[in-house]
């Protein structure tokens, strides 16, 4: 018997489920990623809870039941965040990244604190720059978390430090490996992305080729869905 008691939850995603039904899928700090039926929450003119169960809303979770798909018993939500335009598409893609990379019933409290962090950082960020930003920072963490993240600050091959004048290719498995100049990578962006610091464009810009390579690797060749809300790339 999986249950859980009044613990801090986000909603990542819901879909209609039978008649009055529906699945949610939740992201939880001790018990990671968690897929609960709330049953008859579509019933119009009944206080089901399904109105507080949104993508992107965080309350306190109670469920209980056999097997993988547990039975929602209770959803009090804590935070409604409200999103448009890009945010929400960077919301989406984020949520869509936990549900199809992370397993089921996995205690994830620092992927649960990289998105907390993250939707409370597109409701106040500025601009396309700053969402940029925020996306290549919990690409690189859920990465981490994943057990595929790399060493920015290292030569995988010497294990010396990153040299800013340097250019590196990558392996997948090893790291960055000093190159030929020009090509693949310059050390001065790794160093960048080595101390989470995205205020330029160019680091943004090779982070984002690097992150979106190694998540391909590992999603496979069904496409992102959240990827069609973008109004431009991000």
């Amino acid at each position: 018997m999986n249950r859980i008691q009044d613990e801090q939850a986000i909603v990542l995603h819901t879909r209609a489920y039978r008649e009055s039904s529906l699945i949610a899928q939740f992201l939880t700090a001790s018990h990671g990623r968690i897929a609960a039926v709330a049953r008859g929450a579509r019933r119009v003119g009944r206080n089901r809870g399904g109105t507080s169960l949104q993508p992107f809303y965080q309350g306190l979770l109670s469920c209980s039941g056999r097997g993988a798909l547990v039975t929602l018993n209770r959803f009090d939500l804590a935070e409604a965040r409200w999103l448009t335009g890009n945010r929400v598409a960077s919301a989406y893609y984020m949520a869509e990244l936990v549900v199809r990379l992370t397993r089921e019933w996995e205690s994830a409290p620092r992927l649960f604190g990289g998105v907390e962090w993250a939707l409370g950082e597109l409701a106040e960020v500025e601009g396309n720059e700053g969402i940029e930003s925020c996306l290549r920072q919990f690409e690189k963490l859920l990465l981490e978390e994943l057990g595929y993240g790399l060493d920015f600050s290292r030569d995988a091959a010497t294990g010396e430090g990153i040299d800013e004048a340097a250019w590196y290719g990558v392996s997948p498995e090893a790291g960055f490996i000093a190159g030929p100049d020009g090509e693949g990578y310059p050390g001065a962006a790794l160093k960048a992305i080595a101390a989470g610091c995205f205020d330029e464009a160019e680091t943004r810009r090779f982070a984002k080729q690097i992150f979106r390579a190694l998540l391909a690797d590992h999603l496979g060749p069904a496409p992102l869905m959240s990827r069609r809300l973008y109004r431009r790339g991000i």
